[in-house]
């Protein structure tokens, strides 16, 4: 054993690493990794998540993390080189990253603190699997804002989205944004319907599929006015399947066309859909939790909230 270490020493001393006793020991039993690039490390973290069957969605948020760090840094370092000094403005960084017409301040707060928390997790893994001695990002404390978007679309907006006059392209956006908007679907689960997931209860069609993300099990009665969209296209696996990135930048193109000054992105359907179950049909929390595939109560509230008509259609004609 001793020749061995002896061995181990000198291939690392060689390559301008000395280590010392305790490492070397650490490093022939496998508790520790000399040598990593950063790229390497992303790979390892991608593998670890895809071993513990996180969704894909998850694991492409994580990669996005991984690049835009991997951009600040300026060039694949070797993990043992980075330290808190290469990491304390990353904040900044992301923040402003974001900047453009339509987000003039940058990202929202909350969303920056997502993105360093995925980024001080991949160095909290490479501290577990013993390539580092310690997460640059540690010291790092976060501020939460916490605020409930709860941006959603009006009676006007979805008529003028249906009513505009748009280009084949832009059409198709808007035919699956109108369709998720009236089943309240996420995006990633829309993409992948088929004939299959449309059933027949109570003599009722229903949309019955299970999240990709949860596989929570998605139950909602088919609307009337999603019924017309699979009418389009002949069939709902035949409706348009665009991307999340490049449906996100056409409906911002969409939402100036009918003078809207909302962010549209594929989650406003989403919570258009719950402030419509909420608001006009006066449903309750537990059903629209198990329209959104949601396992509890708990999140319907972050999706949307009771407005002054609901509270008047409940007070009926208690008002003086």
């Amino acid at each position: 054993m001793a020749h061995n270490l002896d061995h181990l020493f000198k291939l690392n001393e060689a390559k301008g690493v000395l280590l010392s006793a305790q490492e070397l020991v650490d490093v022939f039993l496998g508790r520790k990794e000399i040598g990593c690039s950063f790229l390497r490390l992303c790979e390892k973290k991608i593998v670890d998540l895809i071993s513990m069957k996180r969704s894909e969605s998850t694991i492409q948020i994580h990669r996005k993390c991984h690049n835009i760090l991997l951009e600040f840094l300026g060039s694949n370092l070797d993990v043992s080189q980075i330290e808190k000094r290469h990491v304390a403005d990353f904040w900044n960084f992301v923040k402003n990253k974001g900047i453009s017409k339509l987000r003039p301040t940058g990202y929202d707060h909350d969303y920056v603190n997502k993105t360093v928390v995925n980024c001080k997790s991949l160095f909290r893994f490479a501290v577990r699997k013993g390539i580092m001695d310690r997460n640059p990002f540690e010291s790092m404390s976060l501020q939460w804002e916490d605020k409930l978007n709860f941006t959603s679309l009006d009676k006007w907006e979805m008529e003028a989205l249906k009513t505009t006059k748009w280009s084949d392209k832009l059409q198709k956006v808007v035919d699956s944004f109108l369709f998720m908007c009236y089943q309240g679907l996420h995006i990633s689960d829309y993409k992948k319907l088929t004939s299959g997931d449309i059933t027949d209860h109570l003599g009722v069609k229903w949309i019955k599929t299970n999240r990709k993300k949860t596989k929570v099990e998605v139950t909602v009665p088919l609307h009337s006015e999603a019924k017309k969209v699979i009418e389009k296209y002949g069939d709902i696996s035949k409706l348009p399947k665009i991307s999340g990135q490049k449906s996100n930048e056409y409906l911002q193109i969409i939402a100036e066309k009918i003078g809207s000054e909302k962010h549209f992105t594929n989650k406003v359907a989403r919570k258009t859909f719950t402030d419509m179950c909420i608001n006009e049909y006066h449903m309750s929390d537990e059903s629209v939790a198990a329209m959104l595939g949601h396992k509890s109560t708990k999140y319907v509230r972050k999706y949307g909230t009771v407005k002054q008509n609901r509270i008047l259609a409940e007070w009926k004609d208690r008002v003086a």
